[in-house]
């Protein structure tokens, strides 16, 4: 087994985490970790790794070097994902919403007396994803946690947790490694593609990154760039853009759409901002030349429209979607109507 397959089997901390690591396995040693922290950060950095290897590390009988032994019983569970003392608490199937069923399951659990004879530990992850009745039954277990119970929250827009879940945990945030480390750890996994760009299409989250390898995600995000230019350029319908994208996730072009106009808005203010994909810096390019006050606004709604797919609403794609595409095409539109009255101003100066 590779080095990087042991240390996933193992959910030892990533070197970028280290310090975060060193301070919370001491505090577990002195018996003084707190009983609920939140991970808070960028996704894809690995804070719901470090939540498993922190977990791990606790249920561990006999660890080493402050990480857990991979030997012993304890290990031997949390290897095969069987320990009864362990729990994980995510959306389940395709659903993005943590349940009330779901937090009644994890209280049983934490009401019970450990099996092994240790602590019982539970991760929940993305706990934004906890609807408001499961946020409100999750209270009373962060208030009172029942036996030797450790409770690890991962968060990564804090934001939009409960303030009474907030303020009941230890909140610990976590950077964006820096990209040497990030480029370190991805380069070795990014055979035939350019680390370097991946890791620009995934904001700097190395984990974010490494997924961009699996999956025809790169090939999607490469078509959404192509097609926004078309519709810049009038050469395709909004609707027709709109048809083909519903035939997948709409969170994907909206995370891409978002970071563009981030990329656009830098290029703005600093020459050279470019992610090593040529239809996509044409993309940025393009952005860049849009009037600061039309980004803001068209960058509002984009806001507005994650928040609604990130919602227990359900809403319409296909409506979304189309509104997106004509609000992109518009705004185009607006910009190139803007820059030409500017010239047309210009040449009567002259």
């Amino acid at each position: 087994m590779s080095n990087e397959g042991s240390r996933e089997s193992l959910a030892i901390a990533y070197a970028w985490q280290m310090t975060f690591w060193e301070r919370l396995s001491q505090q577990h040693l002195d018996q003084k970790l707190p009983h609920a922290l939140m991970l808070t950060g960028h996704k894809g950095i690995g804070k719901f790794h470090f939540a498993k290897a922190l977990g791990y590390y606790q249920l561990c009988l006999s660890p080493v070097n402050h990480v857990a032994c991979g030997r012993c019983k304890g290990c031997e569970l949390n290897q095969a994902e069987t320990h009864p003392d362990f729990f994980v608490l995510r959306p389940e199937g395709t659903s993005r919403v943590i349940k009330i069923d779901q937090v009644r399951r994890l209280t049983e659990f934490l009401a019970k007396t450990a099996q092994q004879g240790g602590k019982k530990v539970a991760v929940i992850e993305p706990v934004e994803a906890l609807n408001v009745n499961a946020a409100n039954a999750l209270l009373k277990g962060l208030e009172e946690p029942s036996g030797n119970s450790s409770l690890i929250l991962v968060s990564h827009v804090p934001s939009q947790v409960m303030a009474t879940i907030r303020s009941r945990c230890q909140q610990i945030a976590f950077p964006l490694p820096s990209t040497e480390e990030s480029l370190t750890w991805l380069t070795p996994l990014a055979v035939g593609q350019d680390p370097a760009y991946l890791l620009s299409c995934a904001g700097g989250a190395p984990l974010a990154a490494r997924d961009l390898l699996s999956g025809d995600a790169l090939e999607q995000r490469q078509a959404l760039a192509t097609g926004l230019l078309s519709l810049a350029d009038n050469s395709r319908s909004a609707l027709d853009l709109a048809a083909e994208l519903q035939r997948g996730e709409a969170l994907p072009v909206i995370e891409s759409l978002m970071q563009w106009l981030q990329y656009g808005l830098k290029r703005q203010m600093t020459e050279g901002v470019a992610v090593g994909n040529p239809n996509e810096d044409k993309l940025l390019a393009l952005i860049g030349s849009i009037p600061s006050a039309i980004l803001y606004r068209f960058w509002d709604k984009m806001v507005a429209v994650k928040r609604q797919l990130l919602s227990s609403a359900n809403p319409n794609k296909q409506l979304l979607l189309e509104e997106l595409m004509m609000d992109w095409q518009a705004m185009c539109r607006q910009s190139s109507q803007v820059a030409q009255s500017r010239q047309q101003v210009m040449n009567g100066l002259l």
